[in-house]
């Protein structure tokens, strides 16, 4: 196991399941998650540019998450929460999971990466959120909702990157934002 020289982090969401999701994750390396809940409003823009604002309008510090979904043949992306409805329309596409931990240190954002490829298929399974009934990881019979190891977990993966220092993307702060939001 990796030592960490983290005994707490402070992980801005607002969603309880993520949130349960970090802390079980995080305390195998025995780091305790705090939570913050700054509302942020999203950017419309790639995962990247996304994680960078949201880390940019929390103190400096502060873990923020985005998860994004890229699926074969549709712009999902970060625009999950509207395209539940109608995953079962895209059965059979190759898809993405990504998740993205970030936080800003002085002048700079440290993007961390987690990523599974699998298939949407037919809604199996109760357990988890979000798209995890309809996520096949590559290789596996079960979707995320009917089995989530921490090996096809792409927020573990991203997790375990942060823990090793291993960022994916060193990038400068978006205090600004002079495009679309997600909500518009």
């Amino acid at each position: 196991m990796i030592q960490s020289p983290h005994s707490k982090v402070r992980l801005n969401t607002s969603s309880e399941g993520k949130l349960q999701e970090y802390q079980r994750l995080f305390s195998q390396y025995n780091v305790l998650v705090e939570a913050t809940s700054v509302d942020i409003d999203e950017i419309d823009a790639d995962t990247v540019s996304v994680v960078a604002h949201k880390a940019s309008q929390v103190p400096e510090g502060v873990l923020v998450e985005d998860t994004s979904l890229d699926i074969e043949g549709a712009r999902v992306g970060v625009h999950i929460r509207w395209f539940l409805d109608h995953l079962n329309e895209l059965q059979g596409h190759k898809a993405r999971w990504i998740s993205l931990l970030a936080k800003r240190v002085q002048s700079k954002i440290y993007i961390y990466l987690g990523e599974i490829e699998g298939t949407i298929v037919r809604k199996r399974g109760s357990e988890g959120f979000g798209f995890d009934p309809y996520f096949l990881p590559h290789g596996e019979k079960e979707t995320l909702a009917e089995s989530k190891p921490d090996r096809l977990n792409a927020r573990a993966l991203a997790i375990s990157a942060f823990m090793e220092g291993k960022e994916s993307y060193i990038v400068d702060p978006i205090y600004k934002w002079e495009g679309n939001w997600q909500c518009d």
